[in-house]
């Protein structure tokens, strides 16, 4: 396990130092109408709350929720190079509310019942997910909810050109599964999921004409439309996933404990 860490640190070290990932940002253009969901319901879901988001530095959505009145943002990374990033950032927009900590997700350092919300984009699929959900259950508020946006790992198109593309990725990671989702299950009662992007990921080689948003809309509509199958759901590229409701049934923390629980990096 340990191992595994290390290397999941030391690939997101490089990928942050150097913005590792820019050969596939000419695919996230396409991502709008995922993201677009994901940030709505943080806007829908942060006001007067406690948030915790997994996965912080350039990019992180602790400064969307600051903005949206969230009462106070702690952002988590197990990457030194995104907490200096991220610290940066909150420094040059004046930001007074984030803080921003190394930390291993998988062994929160922080007592049961901590946060009204927690979210992640592209964070969960690094993870084991048993310790996971059982960190996120435990944290999270009995009224508290978590939303996180996430790539799926059934489409054989995807699939292949991760595999052309190794260096992009680190080597333990593992795109979501529909009955990987089921693990989280046991851990929450309410389980939700919004798929995005099949037809839509045709729009990538217009990206750069004039009609692209057009195309991409209406290729977003028909989307909408077939997931509507669940038989097509696992050929989703994104799949936002919403818990609600944890069954508290992790290790307990008390508040007094929390600060002398260290995680494992």
């Amino acid at each position: 396990m340990h191992d595994r860490i290390q290397r999941e640190k030391d690939f997101h070290e490089k990928a942050f130092s150097e913005h590792g990932r820019q050969a596939a940002d000419k695919y996230y253009i396409i991502a709008k109408s995922s993201i677009d969901f994901f940030k709505d319901y943080l806007t829908r879901n942060c006001a007067g709350y406690n948030v915790l988001e997994y996965g912080c530095g350039m990019g992180s959505h602790a400064f969307w929720l600051a903005k949206h009145q969230a009462r106070w943002i702690t952002g988590i990374d197990i990457a030194s190079v995104a907490i200096d990033q991220a610290n940066q950032q909150a420094q040059e927009l004046g930001v007074k509310n984030v803080t921003f900590k190394m930390m291993n997700a998988e062994n929160l350092v922080f007592a049961d019942d901590s946060f009204d919300l927690i979210c992640g984009t592209g964070v969960l699929h690094h993870l084991d997910l048993e310790k996971a959900y059982a960190e996120l259950s435990r944290a999270l508020k009995p009224s508290g909810k978590a939303v996180f946006r996430e790539p799926l790992g059934h489409n054989p198109f995807i699939n292949a050109y991760r595999r052309l593309t190794p260096r992009l990725r680190t080597e333990d990671e593992h795109p979501i599964l529909l009955n990987t989702l089921e693990i989280a299950q046991r851990y929450f009662r309410h389980v939700e999921t919004h798929y995005f992007h099949l037809f839509s990921l045709g729009a990538v080689v217009f990206r750069k004409f004039k009609f692209f948003p057009h195309l991409l809309r209406v290729l977003d509509k028909i989307d909408e439309f077939i997931f509507r199958i669940a038989l097509l759901r696992k050929y989703a590229w994104m799949v936002v996933i919403i818990l609600a409701e944890p069954k508290k049934v992790g290790v307990s923390i008390s508040r007094s404990q929390k600060t002398s629980r260290t995680s494992t990096l």
